[in-house]
């Protein structure tokens, strides 16, 4: 009995508190978000459904260096991301192709996102541009088209 007294006064007492602190922030003027008003870079990234930036740098840059770093070299922190420069896996785009497009692990599958021309992009640049690849960019849009999820 008396761990439920404790237990009810603890719940009461972070209760009001809660809705005191709450009470508090609700009269310090802070304006009320209404309205969204993007960035010029998000404007061209996000303009109409999908992503709209074209270039393999530029989508490697948008989706993909936030976990496997901007020169590709990997990362271990809330998981890991396998580094992409000097990965002998991308030598040929196969690889690289099913993975973007069907996700792998903790990777989200980017096969609604990206266009067949843009994953094809995005290879290309994995294989011969990231962090000191020299990869013969071999992808192409209807190699990625037939690699597709039905």
């Amino acid at each position: 009995m008396r761990f439920q007294t404790r237990t009810t006064r603890t719940v009461l007492t972070a209760t009001a508190f809660v809705a005191t602190a709450l009470t508090m922030h609700a009269d310090d003027g802070i304006p009320e978000i209404t309205t969204f008003e993007p960035t010029p870079l998000e404007e061209k990234i996000f303009d109409g459904p999908g992503v709209t930036v074209t270039s393999g740098q530029e989508i490697y840059s948008t989706l993909c260096a936030g976990c496997h770093m901007p020169e590709g070299e990997g990362a271990v922190g809330g998981g890991m991301y396998p580094a992409l420069a000097g990965n002998e896996k991308l030598e040929y785009p196969d690889y690289a192709v099913f993975i973007v497009l069907n996700g792998y692990k903790a990777m989200p599958s980017f096969a609604h996102t990206l266009s067949d021309e843009q994953v094809a992009a995005v290879v290309n640049y994995l294989q011969s541009g990231l962090g000191g690849n020299s990869f013969e960019p071999a992808a192409t849009a209807e190699q990625v088209e037939l690699s597709r999820p039905q």
